[in-house]
């Protein structure tokens, strides 16, 4: 076994144990109380996160507009998928619920499968096309960081939304 197999079937593998783990959570169909702190802490330590790993890969100027397209093209993405994501108000505690939906499930792992096939083609090809292994590298991540912090961001606000709703009827 190579390092080269490991590094193909280690996505793979993860990918298996996520459908798993995400299926058996969607099918219990039970909404959890939504964290408040968490859906806005979570996209900023992400975004931190994302300009450190940046910054420490020592891109060319030009090359962090790519990562910044990678930003915008998994935010744009994200709030799709926090649209797809049922929120509700619990009506006796008037706290936001969510509850897994089987259509994020399956946005969210259509998404890993092409990353997985992109990222092994374009980090085939870097040395062709003279691009830095780095930059695809950061633009995943990118990518990454605005599919989960913008679907969070999402749902804060329509959790926002839905609860003074809420407070105004009762």
């Amino acid at each position: 076994m190579t390092p080269q197999d490991g590094q193909t079937w280690g996505p793979i593998i993860g990918i298996g144990i996520a459908v798993i783990a995400m299926t058996l959570r969607a099918r219990s169909g039970k909404a959890k109380a939504m964290n408040f702190i968490t859906l806005w802490i979570v996209p900023l330590m992400l975004l931190t996160m994302l300009a450190v790993l940046t910054y420490a890969s020592h891109l060319q100027p030009l090359e962090y507009l790519w990562v910044a397209v990678g930003l915008a093209a998994g935010s744009a993405l994200g709030w799709q998928r926090g649209r797809m994501m049922p929120i509700h108000v619990d009506p006796e505690t008037g706290k936001p619920m969510v509850k897994t939906s089987v259509a994020a499930l399956a946005f969210i792992l259509g998404l890993m499968a092409v990353r997985v096939l992109l990222r092994g083609f374009f980090e085939g090809h870097a040395a062709d096309w003279h691009i830095n292994p780095m930059l695809v590298s950061d633009i995943f991540l990118a990518f990454a960081v605005g599919l989960l912090g913008m679907s969070r961001i999402e749902m804060f606000i329509r959790a926002r939304r839905l609860i003074a709703e809420h407070k105004a009827v009762a």
